[in-house]
């Protein structure tokens, strides 16, 4: 098949997995390390997340028990495949990332079904639709003899999918596959979602620097004498003013958004009575359109001995588009948090010193601690274990996992203690939280009642 022409950037290799032996193989309900895969790829910092997605990639043929899994990445104009990550068992033939470079003109019925979280099954690649032929028998090219995919998409836009292979024909793929299936196409979608709106954030930061040093913010000048005020042309027209007509004093009641009025108010009034050193608020000013813009105010009243107004200096400046990223990063982080109450398994999420920021409702139930009282304490309060069979207090997994920075998986069932003094037995999976430099700044435990 034909290659893209853009293809500049190395990629990371994909990592052949040691093949399981049978009974070891998972192929039954969604696990703690498969939990653990839906919570990290939500995280994916844009200076790594190819780094961050291989990793993730790299250990679902071990937790779904296939012999191969991988990620196809589509470029922005959704002409071609962008990026390949595989992974596949130690003696698998699958070589999917061969398909990095190929045009997706080539892949016709693939692109025709794929849809957002929409799961395809294609249980034999040596038998199929008569329009999908020259496609499965790619796939069979490729070491691929069934597999299960599931697209996802990024801002209303088909980004790619996630497969996972087998060499071998496959009918009728569990159903808890299907689910993994969901579970982990969700979280890539919110991933990619949530990065995209930190790149949009980011470019508007450096554009708006850009565009302070070669413009001046909206400036207005009040004479407390005269009652006179002076309009600086950025200043009209940031709201829409013709920047030609004559200085009047605005209508603030009418211009400063009514539910941010009172506030607006009180910080002025303060401000004049000399109780801070500025006036500082963040609140909306109606344009000449009608819209409302958010706006970031700055004055510095100047006064007499006598404390009566002589001038009041402010600047403005609209930061209407960055409320708008701000917003689209709060939606997203609650659609990650919505995603990690509906998981099955317990989450716990601290900061680099074991603090606890978040707990689901399953962890809720599974320790008895509820998310208020829980939040900020240390995680030893909440999460107790103890040897199984001689009641020994253990370290706590997700101490040591950051400590080692490194995936922690408990190799036996731990006893743990409830906050009501019950006991129960549950399996864990503990991994440290990275930031774009890599460095560590928490933790996610992840454990289940077994």
């Amino acid at each position: 098949m034909n290659k893209t022409a853009d293809s500049n950037h190395a990629q990371p290799a994909p990592v052949a997995r040691r093949r399981p032996p049978p009974g070891e193989r998972n192929r039954g309900a969604v696990d703690a390390l498969q939990t653990k895969i839906a919570v990290n790829v939500q995280n994916l910092d844009k200076h790594r997340f190819k780094e961050q997605l291989q990793e993730n990639i790299s250990e679902l043929p071990d937790a779904t028990g296939c012999d191969a899994a991988f990620l196809v990445l589509f470029n922005k104009d959704l002409s071609g495949i962008e990026t390949v990550l595989a992974s596949s068992t130690v003696f698998s033939a699958c070589n999917a990332g061969a398909l990095e470079g190929e045009l997706l003109v080539d892949w016709p019925w693939l692109c025709q079904n794929l849809g957002h979280l929409k799961v395809i099954e294609i249980s034999d690649t040596s038998a199929g639709p008569k329009d999908a032929k020259e496609e499965f028998s790619r796939f069979s090219s490729l070491g691929i003899g069934s597999a299960v995919i599931i697209g996802f998409s990024i801002r209303g836009e088909m980004g790619g999918y996630l497969a996972l292979a087998n060499e071998r024909p496959v009918e009728n793929s569990d159903a808890n596959l299907h689910l993994l299936m969901k579970l982990v196409g969700t979280s890539l979608a919110s991933g990619f979602e949530r990065m995209r709106s930190v790149e949009l954030l980011d470019e508007f930061e450096e554009r708006n620097a850009l565009v302070s040093l070669t413009a001046n913010d909206g400036i207005w000048d009040f004479d407390g004498q005269s009652k006179r005020i002076k309009l600086s042309r950025r200043w009209k027209d940031m709201l829409g003013y013709d920047v030609e007509q004559e200085d009047i004093l605005p209508d603030w009641y009418r211009l400063v958004h009514p539910d941010d009025m009172a506030r607006v108010q009180k910080k002025m009034r303060e401000h004049l009575e000399g109780k801070s050193e500025f006036f500082e608020s963040v609140h909306r000013m109606r344009h000449q359109s009608g819209d409302w813009r958010w706006m970031t105010s700055r004055a510095k009243a100047l006064q007499d001995d006598r404390g009566r107004l002589i001038r009041l200096l402010g600047v403005e400046v609209d930061i209407t588009e960055r409320k708008l990223y701000e917003e689209a990063l709060f939606r997203e982080k609650e659609s990650a948090q919505i995603t990690l109450r509906s998981i099955g398994d317990g989450v716990i999420t601290t900061d680099a010193e074991c603090n606890v920021e978040y707990i689901n409702p399953v962890a809720e139930e599974l320790t008895g601690w509820k998310v208020d009282d829980a939040s900020g304490r240390v995680i030893d309060e909440i999460f107790r274990g103890f040897h199984e069979e001689t009641c020994e207090p253990l370290e706590n997994p997700l101490a040591v996992s950051i400590r080692r920075t490194r995936s922690i998986k408990s190799v036996r069932p731990t006893l743990l203690i409830r906050r009501d003094g019950n006991e129960l037995y549950i399996e864990s999976t503990a991994s440290p939280i990275r930031d774009g430099k890599g460095d560590v700044t928490g933790g996610v435990l992840v454990f289940h009642d077994v």
